[in-house]
């Protein structure tokens, strides 16, 4: 015969770890949250936002790097980069110039790569941009240390939204893109890369508005599947660590949009 004692004892023990691993279940559960939560808690004090001078613009200043990110590999020579990918379209038309005197440079490497509408990356998996556990779980044991920062090389053959161009004599390009879309741990944003002369390359990005980004993604399908940015400027834990931006201020024409930059490098 079982004592009471012992069957008490047994309904604690499997009580216990029935309530523990309810614990565990919920805390699983709920780490996407509690993983965001800690990604925008932190504003940062000191941000500063420039725009980007555009076309006619006359100030030429030397343009922020900004990291490269973990996402980067060399892109095909092209002016469209959409490939399949749907979206808002988004002309971008960089001019480089040198930082000192305003005059363009002629032959100069530049290099733009961004998220399709649903926040994904060419050569990247799908499902990583918008869960948090499973991006650090794919990066991390990927992440190789280069130059001063951390890169997952591509485990996919897709290079959508990826190209590069050379300046023309006016130091022009231009890009027929979309629009990015935002994933998990970021503020929406535009990574560029310019090259001119062995000596002077410069990595940074471009940020948008907040209006400007929750209008696209309230609004413009595919962009809503997923709705408004929970990560601004303000949160943004690669700003935060350069305390500067370069912010884009694109115009709406019907159904696309357009914007300008000047990229100011410092070259004698």
């Amino acid at each position: 015969m079982v004592s009471m004692a012992r069957v008490t004892s047994r309904k604690f023990i499997i009580g216990t770890m029935g309530a523990l691993g309810a614990g565990i279940a919920s805390a699983w559960a709920g780490r996407q949250p509690l993983l965001r939560w800690a990604m925008t808690r932190k504003a940062h004090p000191d941000l500063q936002l420039t725009a980007a001078p555009g076309d006619g613009q006359q100030p030429c200043v030397l343009t922020s790097s900004q990291p490269e990110g973990p996402f980067y590999f060399p892109s095909p020579e092209r002016r469209n980069i959409v490939e399949d990918r749907p979206g808002l379209p988004f002309t971008l038309r960089i001019q480089v110039v040198r930082a000192r005197g305003c005059s363009p440079l002629e032959g100069a490497v530049v290099e733009v790569w961004h998220t399709d509408a649903g926040g994904v990356y060419s050569g990247y998996p799908e499902e990583i941009a918008h869960d948090l556990w499973k991006s650090l779980v794919f990066v991390g044991p990927r992440a190789v240390r280069k130059g001063g920062e951390f890169h997952v090389g591509p485990v996919e053959k897709t290079r959508f939204l990826r190209g590069l161009q050379r300046t023309g004599s006016d130091g022009w390009v231009e890009f027929r893109t979309i629009f990015p879309g935002w994933y998990e741990g970021r503020t929406p944003h535009i990574h560029f890369k310019v090259a001119a002369g062995p000596h002077e390359q410069l990595t940074s990005q471009f940020y948008f508005e907040q209006a400007t980004c929750d209008r696209v993604y309230t609004t413009v399908a595919p962009y809503t599947q997923y709705g408004p940015c929970p990560y601004t400027t303000d949160t943004d834990t690669v700003i935060q660590s350069a305390a500067h931006g370069l912010l884009l201020k694109p115009s709406w024409s019907g159904g696309s949009m357009e914007a300008t930059a000047r990229i100011g490098i410092q070259q004698a």
